[in-house]
């Protein structure tokens, strides 16, 4: 598959935003890492220095994306071009928010059911409006740092590797995705109390089914904004969440939405969206941003 011109930018780019984005995270990650800062333990929570260092992080695939694309093309074209821009009516646009929102949400509830079939998570009661309400808050305040992670990694990364083909392009996206977090991942960030070598494989899988889940999002809206609701979902409610309905200190390697037990559910996801595409019986891919998506002959 030859990239078609401008379609997805020089191949030079690619290996810059990586380098820049794979850069920075580790940069802001040297505080903790200094600091000796370690998650052992799933109760822990996360220090000032930590929330610090992880919003420093999330901002960095967003700023090297624009600064990318923003020359020669103006702040007003760089937003078309990294699907920031609105391709549909707002109401299409909502209702694909409302949507992507749920989808996280569905396939951790699916996980845990697994969870708790294997012995692996019990659950307690349905959470209230108590629970709910702080969380619909913090994830309101968290949006421009999701949208720091999304407008990179859907905006500018993702339309670069469709030139690779569809299937091959997502999986690879997700792939990039586990590996940037390393730097988090070696401290515990994702599953505290668990070898760095079991660690980082696990979320580097689960980036990879979860990663093509946010990207198909992506490519069905033409939108990155339904992307960040999925990834927000994600982490602001899906995974508290899976804590707040249990009365037992959850190992996420076992239970919630980073975890094996979800794997299977999000690989059906991952299936059951190819082969929707295939048969065209699924949303086609939409695109705001024509010069940035590949065609394929």
């Amino acid at each position: 598959m030859k990239p078609t011109s401008g379609s997805g930018g020089s191949r030079s780019d690619l290996p810059l935003f990586l380098t820049i984005s794979f850069a920075g995270a580790w940069i802001t990650m040297i505080p903790l890492w200094l600091d000796g800062l370690r998650r052992t333990d799933a109760a822990q929570g996360t220090p000032r220095l930590a929330a610090l260092c992880m919003i420093l992080m999330m901002l960095v695939p967003a700023l090297t994306a624009f600064g990318l694309t923003v020359g020669g093309r103006g702040p007003r074209r760089a937003a078309r071009v990294l699907g920031l821009a609105r391709s549909t009516p707002w109401r299409h646009e909502v209702r694909s928010v409302a949507v992507a929102l749920t989808i996280p949400l569905g396939l951790t509830a699916a996980g845990l059911a697994l969870a708790t079939a294997a012995g692996w998570y019990t659950p307690a009661h349905l959470p209230g409006p108590a629970t709910i309400a702080p969380l619909a808050l913090s994830a309101l305040l968290s949006v421009p740092l999701y949208f720091g992670e999304e407008l990179g990694w859907q905006g500018y990364l993702l339309p670069r590797l469709l030139r690779y083909g569809r299937t091959r392009g997502l999986l690879i996206g997700g792939a990039i995705w586990g590996a940037w977090h390393v730097p988090m991942t070696a401290l515990g960030g994702s599953y505290p109390g668990h070898s760095v070598l079991l660690g980082i494989p696990v979320a580097v899988v689960t980036a990879m089914l979860l990663g093509t889940v946010i990207a198909t999002v992506r490519l069905s809206t033409g939108s990155v904004w339904a992307a960040v609701a999925a990834h927000l979902s994600l982490n602001e409610f899906t995974l508290p969440l899976t804590r707040e309905v249990s009365d037992r200190i959850v190992d996420p390697l076992l239970a919630g939405p980073l975890s094996v037990s979800t794997w299977p559910v999000a690989a059906l996801a991952v299936l059951g969206g190819r082969l929707a595409y295939r048969r065209g019986t699924g949303p086609r891919d939409r695109s705001s941003t024509p010069e940035a998506l590949p065609r394929s002959p």
